[in-house]
């Protein structure tokens, strides 16, 4: 086995409800919530979310299913960022893991309506459509692969990239996921299960993470895509690192399908596994950007999970040294199997620019989370050291240390 070498972060890409691209990130970071009424929800009149409009399908993709075109919006610019269209390694030595965590679902309705042929139909359908489709655009030759793990699937993608750079089987690896399930069948189950945020909630101050009064999550749609690579191919193509891939943790809670173990044991273990990996001390980590989906009890699990894994770090405030923990949900939704690639993007923007985002709506902090949640508004304060930490329906939890170069 080749010694494990460095995996760096040289591009990134974004689909958020307020638009394409980076710059969709801005209302994030001020605090502003894109959750509205949903129109043309069948059988679902009072449906909330936070919806991509308007948007414009990347040239090639107009007849693949939102989903997908969401995920290629969101591979170019991160393609671009990185710079590989002007030097890149040879195709067989590229790879790809991006998740559909549902596949197409709404190519599927199409054709089960008769308006779609059988051939759009799989080719945009299964859960590694997205991609296909960017290794068809980019040249990528080496092994492409689509981790479902629910809402933790953006993260088992940046695994999944990492783990092959730092065995030497790839020198880069485009990762991430998309989400476009604003559809009866979705909307419908979630509603049933009583995760929601209350639709006769004002949409843009229903969803709430560790308020004292969240009630649960809107759905989003959009797709995050991160551009890894090894230490040693960036600096041979002399492009600037945005941060590195320390460490990282897997498991499984088997506890629940939709709920967190109450005591947040495993997610605390798995932090710390990850921190030790990376070799950061607990505190030394600046920021967490916590799953923190407003619902009752999974709240207050994951902020006994933090308040475990990090000891006497978490319960400072960030003034005081301590940890800024944030969720971003509030804002852009909970984008189901794109979450984690998407807050893992906007965990870079706030290691590059020593911003940390704000949990949007958090005017009444939930006494029994004892956290710094960094309420309405951002925070200046440097970043070298980040966690991003999810959860998916199953059990599947993951945390991920994110340094700067």
């Amino acid at each position: 086995m080749p010694e494990a070498r460095g995996v760096v972060i040289t591009g990134l890409g974004l689909v958020l409800p307020p638009g394409v691209g980076l710059g969709a990130a801005e209302d994030v970071f001020a605090g502003r919530s894109a959750v509205s009424r949903l129109a043309g929800i069948p059988g679902i009149p009072d449906a909330t979310g936070a919806a991509v409009s308007p948007f414009n399908p990347p040239p090639g993709t107009e007849s693949a299913d939102r989903a997908v075109q969401f995920a290629v919006a969101a591979a170019e610019e991160a393609w671009a960022g990185a710079d590989l269209a002007r030097s890149s390694p040879p195709p067989e030595r590229m790879a790809a893991a991006v998740s559909l965590s549902k596949g197409g679902i709404h190519i599927l309705s199409r054709a089960a309506e008769g308006h779609t042929s059988a051939g759009d139909v799989w080719s945009s359908a299964m859960p590694d459509a997205a991609g296909a489709a960017i290794a068809a655009r980019m040249g990528i030759a080496g092994p492409v692969v689509a981790p479902i793990t629910a809402c933790a699937s953006g993260g088992h993608a940046l695994i999944w990239g990492a783990s092959l750079i730092r065995r030497g089987v790839a020198e880069v690896a485009l990762v991430g996921a998309a989400e476009a399930s604003f559809h009866p069948l979705v909307i419908g189950s979630y509603h049933r299960m009583g995760v929601l945020a209350p639709a006769g909630d004002d949409p843009a101050t229903s969803v709430r993470p560790f308020s004292a009064t969240r009630r649960g999550f809107a759905l989003g749609e959009g797709a995050g895509c991160l551009v890894l690579e090894s230490e040693v191919s960036a600096a041979r193509r002399g492009v600037q690192p945005l941060a590195r891939v320390a460490g990282w943790a897997a498991g499984c809670q088997a506890f629940s399908l939709t709920d967190m173990e109450p005591s947040g044991a495993t997610l605390a273990r798995l932090m710390t596994d990850a921190l030790a990996r990376a070799g950061v001390r607990p505190e030394a980590v600046d920021y967490i950007h916590a799953h923190g989906t407003a619902t009752l009890s999974n709240d207050l699990a994951e902020a006994r999970a933090i308040r475990a894994a990090l000891g006497c770090a978490a319960g400072h405030t960030a003034r005081m040294g301590g940890v800024s923990v944030s969720s971003t949900k509030g804002a852009h939704g909970h984008l189901l199997g794109a979450a984690t690639a998407v807050e893992l993007v906007l965990t870079v923007l706030a290691m590059v620019r020593g911003v940390v985002p704000p949990t949007a709506n958090l005017t009444d902090p939930d006494p029994g989370v004892g956290l710094d949640c960094t309420p309405l508004a951002a925070r200046r304060r440097p970043v070298k050291n980040a966690l991003k930490i999810a959860s998916g329906f199953g059990g599947q939890t993951l945390a991920i240390v994110l340094a700067r170069p």
